[in-house]
């Protein structure tokens, strides 16, 4: 006979309850514990699995103790390292260090133990813990005393003892087991118990989980890295890679309800290069045979929980909502997006898009966006319709709705991804569910938490009966490097990091000399702006605040500028435009008003600075540090804005270029006003710098075959690769500095993308 166990001792606090456990390792010689092919008997500090004994340090071996004794708890790191080493001052490295020996000694093939970010660790094994046989049955403090019979009025006194010994040790129990679950006294009585991610993939950092799919009995995962698309048993984990036709990407999408047919949507290699076939749905076959085309431009799909209609997501208004009959026919469309033929396009999309488990009614994300630098992201609301267009009604509107992450789980609940903490400048995403009237359509009751981690939910579905959850993270934070230009070959150097941070930095500035770079990053939940010279490694805060984006430099070189915002998720505040002195001093505001998405400065001799701003029309006005906005510049209508609404002042204030769509750059004469339109082939574009010669621009892309690449384009459009990057690490920008010998790049490194479970939610 064996026991399932998740059992906290009981002492007053964490701490207390950690060194207990050790100090009686070697007292309860009972204590024996099973989890996979392991076996673990403290008394006798030894780990073994089967006849081979596992050869662990003295803190390696008790810090194994303390996770398995508390096997389904979180155990924080300040207690752990308090408990390995009460009478020393160590760092958190010493901790990390060991749970990486642990976890190569327990085998890194099978999770053990979860990191929960930021707070500690929590052994996830099934474990058993055996029952007592023989002489270990009974602790040797109570051996010693069984051998005299003790009279009935100590028997009495032993009695009481007990029991208030039990009071106690439950009182505390349940002190130390809210505790692990993430409560503290100034929690609500009501709070829920959150569930655990579990670790369904485990992808390195360069091959990231792109998609998944949990099939409708919850047996099989559906994924998609850059390798392939495979098929996995959830419960053994034995995995396979889907027989695709050469140069056949996909990414998973439904299941259809026989469990034997997956619905796929087939994208380009790199989705911003429009010459590429455009994104279709697809049905395969667990059991083999071709893909079956089901429809062209077309994405996002869904399919019905009978298997007889599919909702999809038109590729060629992304504001539009459609379905069909499950081989294509009869497609109609159910909801209706902003018009691109009048400005509306790129502006309320919608990524997501689910069925009610009655096939009822569909839900759906939409997404507003705005004309905004980083870090503001789109208001996105929740909504409901029927499948004929009919009864549509707004569940939820906020902006810490995730834009891209949605499940019906039960009639009466949805379930989304929505960000944990609105201060904080991380935007870490949990899991929430909100239930609903289905009869009104409308929300019963605020957003629950239903499990909280660490990066952002790219997507996620689950089973019929709401019992599993598959979802997908993605954390893919913009990092700093520099690289060195070569005037012998000509060449751009590898890049070397520059900020040693893994969080959001985002470097966009030099200062006049090229010594050093100006930038932005959320590390510690907080959007600071750093000074970094080129040659260290720790940069200096210059300022923090809740919302900095976009640092500048004055024409002159003596001032760092700045966007900022008191509430970036509102579109109704107003933005400013901040200055403050290089050599110290306190930030003041040049300009203020709404819709301001971008602003620059050229270099001395030039004085001149420009910043655009959004309403209807995007309109460029020059502004100066003493006096603030000026004349208009040059206004567009925004049918022929960039989606992104990206452009470059160059340095000697000369030139703007504007960069119009996905191939097309309008460089504009500062002076004369003449506007010439260039088409670059054969590259997607996104964005772009200008070079410190003012000559050509600097602009991030790919190779066919989705290498990163970084371009430097002339005004003929004619374009050359400069720099190479490597693959899953996207550019996303160059920036040259102004004695031409270097430059400051953006690149977009995956860390920890992979599919995660949970189970009875």
């Amino acid at each position: 006979m064996s026991e399932e166990i998740g059992r906290v001792g009981g002492p007053k606090n964490v701490r207390e309850a950690l060194l207990i456990s050790s100090e009686t390792a070697d007292r309860n010689r009972h204590e024996i514990y099973e989890f996979g092919p392991f076996r673990l008997e403290p008394a006798e500090r030894k780990l073994s699995r089967g006849d081979e004994v596992v050869t662990l340090t003295p803190k390696v071996f008790d810090m194994l103790v303390m996770l398995v004794r508390h096997s389904g708890h979180l155990l924080e790191k300040d207690d752990l390292i308090r408990s390995l080493w009460p009478d020393s001052f160590v760092e958190e490295g010493n901790l990390s260090n060991n749970i990486f020996v642990l976890r190569k000694a327990l085998g890194n093939d099978r999770e053990y133990i979860e990191t929960v970010p930021r707070r500690g660790y929590r052994f996830v094994g099934a474990v058993r813990q055996l029952p007592p046989t023989g002489r270990n049955a009974i602790s040797g403090v109570l051996e010693g005393q069984i051998r005299d019979v003790p009279s009935r009025q100590t028997r009495r006194g032993w009695k009481i003892l007990f029991a208030a010994a039990a009071a106690l040790l439950l009182f505390a129990a349940v002190f130390i087991l809210r505790r692990f679950r993430g409560e503290n006294s100034a929690s609500s009585p009501n709070s829920p118990h959150l569930a655990v991610e579990q670790r369904l993939t485990s992808n390195p950092s360069d091959v990231p989980v792109r998609a998944a799919a949990i099939s409708a009995d919850g047996k099989y995962l559906a994924y998609a890295d850059p390798t392939g698309l495979y098929l996995s048993q959830i419960s053994s984990g034995e995995t396979r890679r889907w027989s695709l036709p050469k140069d056949f990407v996909v990414f998973p999408r439904s299941w259809y309800p026989d469990g034997a047919h997956l619905l796929v949507v087939r994208d380009p290699k790199h989705p911003l290069d429009s010459s590429l076939p455009n994104p279709s749905l697809y049905k395969l076959s667990i059991l083999g045979g071709e893909p079956q085309k089901i429809m062209s431009n077309a994405w996002g799909g869904s399919v019905s929980p009978d298997g007889s209609r599919i909702a999809y997501l038109s590729h060629t208004n992304a504001g539009d909502l459609w379905i069909m009959d499950s081989d294509g026919a009869n497609a109609r469309k159910v909801v209706a997006g902003p018009d691109p033929n009048k400005g509306g396009a790129g502006q309320d999309l919608i990524w997501r898009v689910v069925w009610s488990p009655t096939g009822q009614h569909l839900a759906y994300i939409q997404a507003h966006y705005r004309n905004a630098p980083d870090p503001v992201e789109p208001i996105s609301s929740l909504r409901i319709v029927d499948p004929d267009g009919g009864g549509a009604s707004v569940v939820l509107e906020d902006a810490r709705l995730g834009p891209v992450a949605l499940w019906w789980g039960r009639e009466d609940r949805i379930l989304f991804s929505y960000r944990e903490d609105p201060a904080n400048a991380q935007r870490n995403y949990g899991v929430y569910s909100i239930r609903i009237d289905g009869r009104t359509g409308k929300a019963i009751g605020p957003p629950q938490a239903v499990t909280r981690a660490e990066g952002f939910i790219e997507g996620m579905n689950g089973t019929p009966d709401g019992k599993r959850l598959v979802l997908w993270r993605l954390r893919v934070p913009a990092q700093v490097f520099i690289s060195d230009y070569d005037p012998g070959t000509r060449q751009w150097k590898e890049p070397r990091r520059l900020v040693l941070d893994a969080n959001e930095n985002l470097a966009w500035v030099w200062t006049a000399d090229s010594k050093a770079v100006f930038f932005v990053s959320n590390r510690n939940g907080t959007w600071k702006l750093f000074k970094q010279a080129i040659d260290e490694t720790s940069p200096e805060v210059l300022v923090e605040g809740p919302s900095i984006s976009d640092p500048r430099l004055s024409a002159d070189g003596t001032q760092v500028l700045y966007l900022s915002s008191s509430n970036p998720d509102d579109a109704s505040f107003p933005a400013e435009v901040m200055s403050k002195p290089i050599a110290g001093g306190t930030p003041r505001v040049v300009i203020q008003g709404k819709g301001i998405g971008n602003f620059q400065c050229a270099m001395a001799p030039s004085t001149l600075c420009l910043f655009s701003r959004d309403g209807g029309d995007y309109v460029f006005r020059v502004f100066d540090l003493e006096h603030g906005a000026g004349r208009e510049l040059l206004k567009l209508q925004h049918q022929v804005w960039s989606e992104n609404g990206s452009w470059s002042l160059s340095s000697d204030g000369s030139k703007l270029a504007i960069f119009l769509d996905q191939h097309r750059i309008r460089f504009f004469s500062i002076a004369t006003g003449a506007a010439q339109d260039v088409t670059v082939k054969d590259w997607p574009l996104q964005n772009g710098d200008w070079g410190a010669n003012s000559q050509t621009v600097f602009m991030p892309s790919h190779s066919p075959a989705g290498v990163p690449v970084i371009l430097e384009v002339d005004q003929t459009g004619k374009a050359k690769v400069v720099l190479q990057g490597k693959p899953n690490a996207d550019f996303g920008w160059m920036i040259q500095s102004p004695d031409s010998r270097h430059a400051v790049l953006g690149e977009y490194i995956p860390t920890d993308n992979n599919a995660w479970i949970l189970n009875d939610f």
